[in-house]
C-alpha cells in the first residue's frame, strides 16, 4: 500500500496526463467516486435535506463541482458554497460551467452572504468539504474557519474529499479550524501525512477511491512511502530449517554500555538474543559485563578496559577493533556515553567493520559533530535516531525535525547512502531510493530504554543475513508487535522496555500466514 507525498501526488497525476488518462477525466472520476459514496450512505440516511458542498478556487474545489452536479442529476438538492470566490484553475472553471443551469443546485458565494451558508449547513444532510486539497499547508482564513466551526455543531455527515481543507499531507499537522470528518474520501492513494497526528484524527474513517492511476503512473518515483506489515515480515525472517547449527544465524557484535547505563547493554543484547542471533558478543567494560551475565547467560562477553567513569577506555577501543573480524553484524551506542575515547571507537568501527553497522543513541552522538564520517562506511550503515537525535545530526532544533522527520530523513539518506530508522508514528525506515512506513508500537513505548530494544531486533536480523533495509523495518514492526502485546499486560502507563523484550516471542509464536 502507497502512501504519497503531495509532492509524489503532483508528479503521479502529471505521468497519469501523459500516459492519456488527463487531468480532466481523473477530475470527473474524483467527483463520481464522491457522488458514489454520499449515495451509499444515502442508503442508511435520509438525504433529501440536500448536500451543501464548500468550494475552494483550485482543483479540489473542481472535484466539489463535478459532485454537486452529479449529486444534482439523481434528485438531490445542493447548494454550492464558494469558499473562496470564483475559479482560479482552468480545469474547476470548466467544472463550474458545468453547473450552469443544472436543475436543483445553487450556487452561493460565502463571502456575499455567509449567514445563507449557516442556514443551509444547519439543515443539510451532507457537508463536503472540498475547499483545499492535499498540496496545501498554512493557516484557514477567517471565513472558512467560520463556515467549518459552524458545520462542526450542524449535524449533517461531514465527508472530505481528498483531505479534510487544512490537513498537511505532509507532515500530518492541521490548521486551526480544520473541520473533524467522519470520512475522508481520498483520490487515488491515501497521503504519507494521513499515518500521522492530528491529521488521522480529522479525516475519520479513510475510503481510497481509485480515480484511474496505473502502475506506469509510480515507475521511477523514488522515496515513495510503502506500508510496511505483517505480510512483508513473514517474507523477511530467515527459514531455520532441521540441520541448522548456530553459525548459520550470525554472529552480532554489541558494543553498548558503561558503568551508569549498563541497563541499556542488557536491553539490546537480550533483544538480539530472542530474535534468533546465533552468538552475541556484548564487547562492554567488565563492570557492565558483571551486571549483564548474570541477567543472559547465553550471550557470549568481551570485557575491555575502562575510564575511571566507567565508560569504555582508549585503550578497551583498541581490544574492540581487533574483535571485528568475522561478525555479521555490529551494534554501537546503546549506552555507551559520549566521550573523546567512544568518539574515536565509533568513527573507527564506521571505517573498519566489514559487516551492516547499526548506530544508535550515544553512537549517533558521537557523530553528530562530525557526520562527514559516515561517507567512509565500508558496509551499510543503519542509524536509529529519535527526533533530538535527527536534529542533533542535522543542526536543526527539535521543532523543526519533528515537523517533517520524513523530508530530512529522505534528504539525509540520499546524501550520504545509508539508511535512516526515524522513530515516530508511524515510524519511517528511508534507504536507497525507499521508503517503510511503520504504523507500530504504542505511547508505553515512550520510555528510557525501548530504543536499546529496539537497537537489538534490527541487529538480530542483520547478523542473520537479512537485508538492511527490510531488516529495519522488520525489527520496526517486530518491535511495536511486542510493545503492544506488553501492553495489554501491563498497560502502556505501567509497561517497561524489558517488558517489550520479553514479549518479542510473542511476535514469533503467534505468526500466521497474515503475518501477525
Amino acid at each position: 500500500m502507497l502512501f504519497p507525498t503531495p509532492r509524489q501526488m503532483k508528479t503521479i497525476e502529471e505521468n497519469s496526463d501523459g500516459s492519456g488518462i488527463s487531468y480532466r477525466a481523473l477530475m470527473e472520476n474524483a467527483g463520481e467516486m464522491l457522488t458514489l459514496l454520499i449515495n451509499q450512505i444515502g442508503e442508511d440516511f435520509d438525504l433529501s435535506a440536500g448536500a451543501v458542498i464548500l468550494c475552494g478556487s483550485g482543483n479540489n474545489g473542481g472535484d466539489g463541482f463535478v459532485t454537486a452536479r452529479l449529486l444534482a442529476e439523481t434528485g438531490i438538492p445542493v447548494t454550492v458554497a464558494l469558499a473562496c470566490g470564483d475559479p482560479s484553475t482552468e480545469l474547476a472553471a470548466l467544472e463550474y460551467m458545468e453547473l450552469s443551469g443544472v436543475k436543483g443546485v445553487q450556487v452561493i458565494d460565502i463571502n456575499d452572504n455567509i449567514e445563507m451558508i449557516f442556514k443551509h449547513l444547519s439543515s443539510a444532510a451532507v457537508i463536503v468539504d472540498a475547499v483545499f486539497g492535499t498540496g496545501y499547508h498554512g493557516f484557514l482564513p477567517q471565513n472558512i474557519k467560520d463556515c467549518f466551526d459552524y458545520a462542526d455543531r450542524c449535524s449533517g455527515i461531514k465527508i472530505a474529499a481528498d483531505v479534510p481543507s487544512g490537513g498537511d499531507c505532509l507532515r500530518g499537522t492541521v490548521a486551526e479550524g480544520t473541520m473533524k470528518c467522519s470520512y475522508t474520501v481520498t483520490f487515488g492513494y491515501k497521503k504519507v501525512g494521513m499515518l500521522m497526528y492530528p491529521l488521522a484524527d480529522y479525516c475519520g474513517e479513510i475510503i481510497t477511491a481509485d480515480i484511474g492511476f496505473t502502475d506506469s503512473c509510480i515507475r521511477r518515483i523514488d522515496y515513495l512511502p510503502t506500508l510496511f506489515d505483517g505480510k512483508d515480515l513473514l517474507s523477511v525472517l530467515p527459514k531455520r530449517h532441521k540441520n541448522s547449527y548456530k553459525g548459520d544465524f550470525g554472529k552480532l557484535l554489541n558494543v553498548a554500555g558503561c558503568s551508569r547505563m549498563r541497563g541499556a547493554a542488557m536491553l539490546s543484547t537480550k533483544a538480539a538474543l530472542r530474535c534468533g542471533t546465533g552468538l552475541v558478543t556484548l564487547a562492554s567494560p567488565e563492570s557492565v559485563i558483571g551486571s549483564v551475565a548474570i541477567g543472559i547467560p547465553e550471550a557470549t562477553y568481551l570485557p575491555v578496559s575502562a575510564d575511571r567513569n566507567g565508560c569504555i577506555s582508549e585503550a578497551g577501543g583498541e581490544t574492540i577493533l581487533k574483535n571485528l573480524a568475522g561478525k555479521t553484524a555490529v551494534s554501537v551506542g546503546c549506552g555507551l556515553a559520549v566521550t573523546a575515547a567512544t568518539k574515536t571507537l565509533v568513527r573507527k568501527i564506521i571505517k573498519e567493520a566489514d559487516c551492516p553497522i547499526i548506530l544508535d543513541a550515544d553512537g549517533i552522538n558521537c557523530i553528530a559533530d562530525n557526520i562527514d564520517i559516515i561517507r567512509d562506511a565500508k558496509n551499510k550503515l543503519i542509524i536509529t535516531p529519535h527526533t533530538g537525535e535527527l536534529a542533533r545530526l542535522l543542526g536543526n532544533t527539535t521543532e523543526a525535525a519533528a515537523a517533517d522527520r520524513l523530508t530530512l530523513a529522505v534528504n539525509l539518506a540520499r546524501e550520504y547512502n545509508i539508511i535512516i530508522v526515524a522513530k515516530g508514528v508511524p515510524t519511517f525506515v528511508v534507504g536507497d531510493g525507499k521508503v517503510y512506513a511503520v504504523p507500530a508500537g504504542n505511547p508505553g513505548l515512550s520510555k528510557g530504554g525501548s530504543g536499546d530494544v529496539l537497537t537489538g531486533v534490527i541487529a538480530a536480523l542483520c547478523a542473520q543475513g537479512v537485508e538492511p533495509m527490510k531488516a529495519a523495518a522488520a525489527g520496526v514492526y517486530i518491535h511495536g508487535a511486542a510493545a503492544d502485546e506488553a501492553a495489554k499486560e501491563y498497560s502502556e502507563i505501567a509497561m517497561l522496555p524489558s517488558d517489550v523484550a520479553d514479549n518479542l516471542s510473542f511476535v514469533f509464536k503467534n505468526l500466521n500466514n497474515e503475518g501477525i
